[in-house]
């Protein structure tokens, strides 16, 4: 959980990297959390930002993190609930 550099592993340019991922092109930070309720894993929220931001740091992951959780609660409802009662 760490924020990771856009420069892929061939050192391709930040935009570049960013476009193929399909975020927008000025995007060099990205921090990625899994969605988990009830031991399962349901997806991953990714959190970016752009070349005039600084880099995510510790207490960006825990509140990311705190955010995940809240967003994995809903979707597992929302699943539990089915789609007559959404």
């Amino acid at each position: 959980r760490r924020s990771a550099p856009a420069d892929g592993p061939a050192g391709n340019a930040a935009e570049a990297w960013a476009v193929e991922r399909r975020w927008p092109p000025d995007t060099v930070h990205a921090l990625c959390v899994v969605l988990r309720s009830r031991g399962r894993t349901l997806g991953v929220v990714t959190f970016l930002r752009g070349a005039s931001r600084r880099a995510f740091e510790r207490p960006d992951a825990v509140y990311a993190e705190s955010v995940a959780v809240r967003v994995a609660s809903a979707i597992d409802l929302a699943l539990a609930l089915g789609p007559d009662r959404i």
